[in-house]
């Protein structure tokens, strides 16, 4: 009896040193560390695991919102609006000694606001409203989309889809003074930005928006798709993942000559831009508004 008391106490024993040197060292399972992950789609506090000895974090900033058409004269040509940019990726590796316990998280919960319809004949199109800044502190900061211009009089071009910005850049701008997106590169981007509405020559022919951008670095989201004529454009979707992924743009809305152009769609999540909206004609009809942007993310992983 006295040897398998002694047994039970130095197994005890043991258990205790695991338990303690465990705490010291980190969270593990099965002797693979388990990192501690703080995702973050609203404004927070980041607190810091005591065990921490690394800490990754990965920031999106909110999509601007789309612009909306000209409503125009028929001798005239009408561009509609242009899609906006996606919110900015920024990226930053830290040893935890560096940081404070805890760090304020800002995250904007919505993107940037698409531009109301033109109702006005003869009138530009509104610009939409840019997006906000995800950060973490101040050591990581990931910038809001720019805002997608106001349709105007410039010949109307087909529309194309825009890509939103570069890792750790500020937002590219998603438009021209055509009404226009930018064509779409393989450069990896963080996020997609929207797509053109689509526009109205002088001679009253209206075309569709176009199909919104996507983030060269992956494939898990869906571009909104181009609006046909006189149809709304549509909006981006987004594979649901346990890392922050940059958000497709939204498509953009087609134009009609004979009745209410179509809206911008919305940009996906995270950070997506929203697309243009279509151009219309004056005393015949309004047109489309701009779509609105997709909120922004953080990711805190701590390491030990």
């Amino acid at each position: 009896m006295r040897t398998e008391r002694m047994l039970q106490v130095a197994v005890a024993a043991v258990v205790v040193l695991c338990v303690a040197v465990a705490r010291a060292e980190g969270p593990a399972i099965h002797g693979q560390i388990k990192a501690d992950v703080q995702t973050f789609t609203a404004d927070g506090t980041w607190t810091k695991p005591g065990w921490a000895r690394v800490v990754a974090v990965t920031c999106i900033g909110a999509g601007g919102g789309g612009g909306s058409g000209r409503k125009g004269a028929n001798s005239s040509n009408r561009s509609a609006g242009t899609g906006a940019s996606g919110g900015g990726g920024a990226r930053g590796v830290f040893a935890a000694s560096l940081l404070g316990s805890t760090v304020a998280v800002t995250v904007p919960t919505s993107g940037g606001a698409g531009a109301a319809a033109q109702t006005v004949d003869s009138t530009n199109g509104n610009a939409g409203t840019a997006g906000t800044a995800s950060s973490f502190g101040t050591v990581v900061v990931a910038a809001g989309g720019l805002a997608g211009s106001g349709g105007t009089t410039t010949t109307v071009t087909s529309p194309a889809a825009a890509m939103g910005d570069l890792i750790g850049q500020i937002g590219a701008a998603s438009g021209t003074t055509a009404g226009i997106s930018p064509t779409a590169t393989t450069t990896a981007r963080a996020t997609g930005g929207g797509a053109s509405g689509g526009g109205i020559t002088s001679g009253n022919a209206s075309s569709a928006g176009g199909a919104g951008g996507a983030p060269s670095a992956h494939s898990d989201c869906t571009v909104g798709a181009s609006g046909p004529v006189d149809t709304v454009g549509g909006n981006a979707t987004n594979v649901t993942t346990s890392v922050p992924i940059g958000g497709c743009g939204g498509g953009g809305g087609g134009s009609y000559s004979a009745g209410t152009a179509g809206t911008g769609g919305a940009g996906g999540l995270y950070g997506g831009g929203g697309g243009g909206g279509g151009a219309g004609r004056d005393a015949v009809s309004n047109s489309g508004a701009g779509g609105a942007g997709a909120g922004g993310i953080c990711v805190v992983t701590s390491y030990p």
